[in-house]
């Protein structure tokens, strides 16, 4: 069964070009195609797409923006980012909205297809810098109220969240662990709700505070 994905972008020639390399790929449906964030957020009732790749600089609401009021109404979408550059802040602002991740906009129909099917899968791929903003951010995080009740969490959700900050994938957990990937999903689903988290990047963030 196909991916169901929408893409949001304001530039007409990137919106042709990402239009023709989906339509091009055999994982995805294509949902909805949009100028502005606003469009997405009205329709996206109607089309609930699995995955939404959104431009980080748009006309009205910004990229960013629409990241936080989507990923509250639908926890479950996975939002990835499209850039130029991926040392941008925005591309930082957007992962500490809720983005799953990002893509570059110079990629091929190749790289772009894995790098959505791996994040769809719970990876983020990240450069070294974002990851630098990221780690400096937790630290600057870690006076505020963000105390993990670590004694909540099973000696198997802890085992899974440890292998889940280490960056590894849900495929990779479920190897290492010998459990289906489904099961992994579960036990990850569960991490986030006792944590009070929606994604790998805020469980991750709660996880290395508490271990400072």
């Amino acid at each position: 069964m196909k991916i169901k994905i929408a893409f949001v972008e304001d530039n007409n020639l990137f919106y042709q070009s990402l239009k023709l390399l989906l339509l091009e790929s055999e994982e995805f449906d294509i949902v909805g195609m949009f100028s502005n964030a606003e469009s997405l957020i009205k329709d996206f009732p109607y089309i609930l797409p699995e995955i939404v790749l959104m431009d980080i600089n748009l006309p009205g609401m910004s990229g960013v923006e629409a990241v936080s009021v989507i990923k509250k109404d639908y926890p479950e979408t996975k939002l990835i980012i499209l850039t130029v550059l991926e040392d941008d802040d925005n591309v930082f602002n957007s992962l500490k909205a809720g983005a799953d991740g990002y893509l570059l906009k110079k990629d091929s129909l190749v790289k772009i297809t894995e790098k959505i099917l791996l994040i769809k899968e719970g990876g983020a791929p990240i450069t070294s810098s974002i990851a630098k903003k990221i780690i400096d951010y937790f630290k600057s995080e870690n006076d505020r109220n963000n105390y993990l009740e670590i004694n909540t969490l099973t000696p198997r959700e802890l085992e899974v969240l440890n292998h889940i900050s280490n960056g590894l994938l849900n495929k990779e957990i479920a190897d290492k662990l010998f459990l289906s990937i489904d099961a992994i999903k579960k036990i990850a689903q569960s991490i986030y709700e006792k944590l009070q988290v929606r994604n790998r990047s805020e469980a991750i963030k709660k996880y290395l505070n508490n271990k400072k």
